[in-house]
């Protein structure tokens, strides 16, 4: 009963089980599957997955001696500390931007470049260079509202857009420094900081050109049409695409929302990857780490994409910008929870020791694992 396999089997059947049988909301059976293995991991796995992640034997035995509920909440806290600033200011910047058209300028100006039939690829090939120094869920959240747009603008193909976004950031996150992943790997391995961006470079081009291929075969299979949603109605969008341009913000004033918080992480990366504490002036460090935490410069984007939609929507003044806001938070706060529940579950899977299992599984077979 307490091997990891057969907890995780019973964790994935529930959560399975639960949201394609039973059509449970995915945080309910997140949240079901997260319980089922806390209560059927022992305290003693608990105490040695918890001394094997280094953790001091007292505090690894009052782990142990925790209620399954309190294990639950402190990894789905976790999860919402690492996630929750970032996904709600996401909504928030992406509704603004459909919203004020921002999203809307941007886009024509991409199709003036590219035309309908290559847009897909500069979707890929931007993703995957905004992905070297930016974490793949903030591609993902501040380039969405973007395939939105241009599907609205074309008429087809959002899944399409969405997979060229995924796939060039993820890619990127896997395979160039200064991306976490890259960066342990050049440490662990001693390669030069410079033989692995550009050898990642040339290898994520190819991945990412896989990665397109298999998208297009995936849009022309699973089709998916552009609907409603919380954050951003069609009728809504509909109107903001019949707009003259002139009518739109400007270029440069629609890039801000996402230039600005680009800019700041980009240039926190730079800073840690390339430059030693001593060789930068003290406060100049204290700022570009202020601003280049991703919560930070996340929110200074929300703000900035607010903004834009104030000054594009002045005859709206009088109603505040809390409905506004409230919509937008009511789209990101379901991605949260259902996140945050998957953290949960996640982390009571850890606890098992599945990790140590399967390591012990593979050994003779001499496997990276």
């Amino acid at each position: 009963m307490s091997d990891p396999l057969f907890i995780l089997s019973v964790g994935v059947l529930i959560v399975v089980g639960g949201i394609i049988g039973a059509k449970l909301h995915p945080f309910l059976a997140l949240l079901l599957g997260a319980l089922a293995v806390a209560m059927l991991t022992p305290p003693e796995v608990i105490e040695q997955y918890a001394l094997s992640k280094g953790t001091a034997p007292a505090a690894a035995l009052a782990m142990s001696k925790k209620s399954v509920g309190e294990r639950i909440a402190t990894e789905f806290g976790n999860t919402c500390a690492k996630i929750g600033i970032l996904i709600a200011m996401a909504a928030i910047i992406g509704k603004c931007m459909l919203e004020s058209g921002a999203a809307e300028r941007i886009i024509r100006s991409i199709l003036r470049l590219t035309g309908i039939e290559k847009a897909p690829i500069a979707f890929l090939i931007s993703s995957f260079f905004l992905g070297i120094p930016v974490f793949f869920d903030t591609v993902l959240f501040l380039m969405v509202p973007l395939a939105k747009a241009m599907t609205l603008r074309i008429g087809k193909n959002y899944l399409l857009l969405v997979l060229c976004i995924m796939a060039g950031a993820a890619m990127a996150n896997s395979l160039v420094p200064p991306a976490p992943g890259p960066l342990f790997l050049i440490g662990e391995m001693h390669i030069p900081m410079g033989l692995m961006m550009v050898t990642g470079v040339i290898v994520g081009l190819f991945t990412i050109t896989s990665g397109y291929f298999f998208a297009l075969w995936a849009n022309k299979k699973w089709p998916i049409e552009l609907r409603d949603s919380l954050d951003a109605k069609l009728e809504d969008m509909k109107s903001i695409a019949a707009k003259e341009t002139k009518q739109l913000p400007s270029l440069g004033i629609s890039l801000l929302p996402v230039a600005v918080p680009l800019f700041f992480i980009c240039l926190d990366t730079a800073f840690s990857a390339f430059f030693k504490a001593s060789e930068v002036p003290t406060t100049l460090v204290a700022i570009v780490k202020f601003f280049g935490d991703k919560n930070i410069a996340i929110l200074t984007g929300g703000f900035i994409a607010l903004w834009v939609l104030i000054s594009q929507k002045k005859e709206n003044k009088k109603e505040g910008l809390t409905p506004f806001v409230q919509s937008a938070l009511m789209s990101g706060g379901g991605i949260i929870l259902i996140t945050a529940a998957g953290g949960a579950f996640g982390g009571m899977l850890q606890q098992t020791g599945i990790s140590s299992r399967i390591a012990d599984m593979t050994k003779e077979y001499q496997m990276a694992l």
